[in-house]
């Protein structure tokens, strides 16, 4: 082999390296930060950090968002984000650990601490309409007019939400100091409102940027490429004629029943969220009707076996606390198996005592047989699970 042609391969290899490393390794929890006009990604502990020169245009004034093209795949759960999917409106998004998510109907999602009643924390009002034809300037007047202040206008600064134009508007008033972005894609209007509540406190300053920074940076419109909960995606589409790209999805749900805790005496008649009907969960269970305000229940091992249940063996998934609990990509056309074994630890321990309600009622193991055609994404396989001596 020649010098020359040593010489090449060994720097192919090195290219190859420095462009999948940040991806590979990202799994872990990246965090990404943006200083002056360098977007540092941290890769944790005894990794190199790499940076790249974005454009980025940042200002000293609080609140200003940087002026750049922001494209990209929110990644994977991590101790310091959570990954939001909608499925609905073809939308994905990291936001801090620390916040909870409540839905509104079919339009409208928020982001806050502790409860939705929080009147000291920054908090983050998604809402997804129809545009009517208007178009992302008509939008930004709309919201200059409603929320500017007497006599002033508010400052405006254009960027690029996964190759979409978006005008965030800084210094609005209303109830609460906030600034909103918006954003027009196929067809929908996405405004995110972003309230800042006392912006003379530091604290709930620097608050307000982690959750402002962690959601637009990680913001895109593709959530099909963001399943793969240990790997950092491409954002790109997916393609139905990839036999490979199938997926399974789903929630865990502690199905709620407000029956009384162990000890208290039986209800008179039947509490909301619980049917009547005499069990070894006592006179009442819930009801097996699943709503996304129900908690997500984590650390649950999730089998997945080929061909119809029961059957095990081909894959498995642990349960996080996200809007998707837990998700089986990357899968040929065919027929699997999905289970939850509650007998089996650490389901043992998270579980019992209690008792599945949904898709059925039983206290052995749960499963589903599901059909892929190729290129299916199937994100409704959901369980229920009612414990015995809580709500």
């Amino acid at each position: 082999m020649s010098t020359k042609f040593s010489l090449f391969m060994t720097l192919l290899l090195l290219i190859v390296f420095v462009a999948c490393a940040p991806i590979s390794r990202m799994e872990s929890g990246a965090n990404i930060t943006l200083a002056g006009d360098q977007m540092q990604l941290d890769l944790g502990e005894g990794s190199e950090t790499p940076s790249s020169t974005m454009g980025a245009r940042t200002e000293t004034e609080q609140g200003t968002p940087p002026d750049q093209e922001i494209v990209g795949a929110c990644v994977r759960y991590s101790d310091e984000a959570r990954l939001f999917i909608s499925d609905l409106h073809g939308y994905c998004l990291r936001y801090p650990a620390e916040y909870d998510v409540a839905t509104y109907g079919t339009n409208e999602v928020m982001f806050f601490e502790h409860s939705i009643l929080n009147a000291s924390d920054p908090n983050l009002r998604i809402d997804v309409r129809p545009t009517d034809g208007m178009t992302v300037e008509q939008a930004a007047d709309q919201v200059a007019e409603a929320y500017a202040m007497p006599g002033e206008e508010p400052p405006r600064v254009e960027m690029t939400l996964d190759g979409e134009k978006a005008i965030a508007l800084l210094r609005l008033s209303g109830q609460d100091p906030n600034r909103q972005v918006v954003v027009v894609h196929q067809g929908y209007l996405y405004s995110l409102v972003f309230v800042e509540m006392d912006t003379n406190q530091p604290e709930i300053v620097n608050q307000a940027e982690k959750l402002y920074n962690t959601v637009i940076q990680s913001f895109n419109f593709h959530p099909e490429g963001n399943l793969c909960l240990d790997c950092l995606q491409d954002g790109g589409e997916a393609s139905d004629q990839n036999p490979q790209n199938a997926m399974i999805s789903g929630l865990l749900q502690h199905d709620l029943c407000q029956s009384g805790r162990d000890g208290e005496p039986q209800p008179v008649t039947t509490p909301p969220g619980c049917v009547k009907d005499d069990s070894p969960q006592g006179t009442y269970h819930a009801d097996g009707e699943l709503s996304l305000t129900e908690p997500v229940i984590e650390g649950v091992v999730i089998a997945l076996g080929q061909g119809e249940c029961p059957s095990t063996g081909f894959a498995e998934a642990t349960t996080i606390s996200s809007n998707r609990s837990f998700t089986f990509s990357g899968l040929p056309a065919g027929t699997y198996c999905v289970s939850i074994n509650p007998q089996l630890e650490p389901n043992f321990s998270i579980l019992r005592p209690g008792m599945w309600t949904f898709p059925y009622i039983t206290e052995e193991i749960i499963q589903t047989t599901v059909n892929l055609a190729p290129g299916e994404v199937n994100s409704m396989v959901n369980f229920g699970w009612d414990y015995q001596f809580k709500p």
